[in-house]
């Protein structure tokens, strides 16, 4: 049997290859991707897929007034697709059913705006441990947003489905959910607050889909094809591709908005992979794009500050920050979202994941309220931008320029008007091996003065280049108050 025609967990199956798992077609299902109480992108054709062991029978699907049919294909496969429709809080009703007297009705679907959720456990990190930081967060069925929640832990535990691609869902308990409390415990935090800021500025339904997985490498969320020509023949957590052959693949085809990713403290343990990880972001994220045949916006999220604990497994999280801003120009229709000052306070148990999801779910949501709904600027709903780095004509200075800037740079805990002229923490000039410390001012609204120490290579300027990121070292921000990414640019007349 073709490996790609494996069936999801919830079917029947037979055991080759010393126990291996085969799954064999059912008799007729809609995928796992479909659920009551989905949300289903707006303004685009819905397409709804399925499996039957039946070739030629035929299956009908009637939504929103619409009734389509389809004959499933030799590869025991079919797919639906209805016409496109604005946006709708009403719940609606969808019928699928076959000649061979199958049906499957699915309840209360809304039509909205779907968001993934990728990368490693700070994407996955639930809300429970969150709450002792928010105790006053309330849940509602009622809310505008819909949850799907997808877990490393089902994965890891379960590694047979690791092997091909995941034509389907693979645990049946995944499906969606409205948001009352124990579904939204169990959700991405920061994918949680994300919704719960759009959703107080728009009407538009929210549905969010969970697909990370924690402690995972590039290398597990991209196709096995893509791994091996990087030249990666294992994973770090499962086999390589692994977490794409379950998590990513068996929602192909489906239609969303943009994509929240927060990913890479695996690879800041070691620095080939840290040089390289801008190169490979822009890889995953164009494989995505491909196959799910769509430039989707992408959000990326730059990493927190890891404590001290974190210096000692991670000695190159300094670089991956460098390589994600690095990644925004390389990565068509994506932002940066800063994370470095809201890592773990100082005594929580846990230093590797923070349990500041809301403030960094209410900056993600800022952001893609500018940009993809017009509400608030992205001027101001962004971190100040490094655009040009310009050596004066001496050599001894270098000029920073900003774009995103607000009200104006400032100086952390002051205002536009007092920071001017002030010095700056975090700034260092030359190449990642040898940088040293500047001392830096504020200029103008927009520009820093970075001074050139005596004997210093003046290729390169930096801004928070460090391993640890602490909040009086560096210092600079937007008048909106949103923190200055890490960066490394080349000065320009160097």
């Amino acid at each position: 049997m073709d490996s790609s025609l494996a069936l999801p967990t919830n079917e029947k199956k037979t055991t080759t290859d010393g126990g291996a798992q085969v799954w064999v077609c059912p008799e007729f299902k809609v995928s796992g991707v479909f659920s009551s109480h989905m949300v289903l992108q707006r303004e685009k054709p819905i397409s709804v897929w399925g499996f039957s062991d039946t070739p030629g029978s035929r299956v009908a699907g009637c939504f929103m007034g619409e009734t389509v049919t389809v004959e499933v294909n030799e590869n025991n496969r079919w797919r639906l697709t209805f016409s496109s429709h604005l946006y709708t809080c009403e719940p609606q009703i969808m019928v699928i059913s076959d000649d061979r007297g199958h049906t499957v009705t699915f309840e209360d679907i809304l039509l909205g705006d779907v968001w993934m959720i990728g990368g490693q456990s700070n994407a996955e990190m639930n809300m429970a441990p969150c709450m002792t930081l928010t105790p006053s967060v309330e849940f509602s069925e009622d809310d505008n947003f819909r949850l799907f929640s997808q877990t490393q832990a089902f994965v890891f535990t379960h590694q047979e489905y690791c092997q091909v691609p995941q034509p389907d869902v693979i645990c049946p308990d995944w499906r969606w959910k409205r948001p009352d409390r124990e579904a939204s415990l169990a959700f991405s935090a920061m994918g949680w607050h994300f919704a719960k800021e759009v959703s107080h500025h728009v009407d538009v339904p929210l549905g969010m889909i969970m697909m990370a997985a924690g402690g995972a490498c590039i290398r597990e969320l991209i196709p096995e094809e893509l791994a091996h020509g990087e030249g990666y023949f294992h994973g770090a957590n499962v086999r390589e591709a692994g977490y794409y052959n379950t998590l990513i693949h068996p929602f192909e085809g489906l239609q969303f908005k943009g994509m929240l990713f927060f990913q890479g403290e695996s690879e800041g343990g070691d620095l080939a992979l840290a040089q390289k990880y801008d190169y490979e972001l822009a890889l995953l994220v164009a494989d995505e794009r491909a196959r799910f045949g769509f430039n989707f916006p992408f959000y990326n999220v730059q990493l927190s500050d890891y404590r001290e604990e974190g210096t000692q497994f991670f000695p190159y999280h300094d670089v991956i920050r460098i390589k994600q801003f690095d990644a925004i120009s390389i990565i068509s229709d994506s932002t940066l979202t800063v994370d470095m000052d809201l890592g773990a306070p100082e005594g929580h148990p846990d230093w590797a994941h923070s349990p500041r999801k809301w403030e960094l779910g209410e900056r993600l949501a800022k952001l893609a309220l500018a940009k993809e709904y017009s509400i608030g600027r992205i001027s101001e709903a962004g971190s100040p931008r490094p655009v040009m780095a310009t050596l004066s004509a001496d050599r001894k200075q270098i000029t920073v320029e900003f774009l995103d800037v607000g009200a104006g740079l400032i100086v952390s805990g002051h205002s536009p008007a007092d920071s001017y002229g002030m010095e700056v923490q975090g700034f260092s000039v030359g190449e990642y091996e040898n940088r040293v410390s500047a001392h830096a001012a504020l200029a103008s609204r927009c520009a820093v003065v970075v001074d050139v120490p005596e004997g210093a290579d003046v290729t390169r300027v930096n801004y928070a280049y460090s391993l640890r990121v602490l909040p009086d070292e560096a210092d600079l921000r937007g008048g909106n108050n949103l923190p200055c990414p890490a960066f490394s640019l080349k000065v320009m007349g160097a």
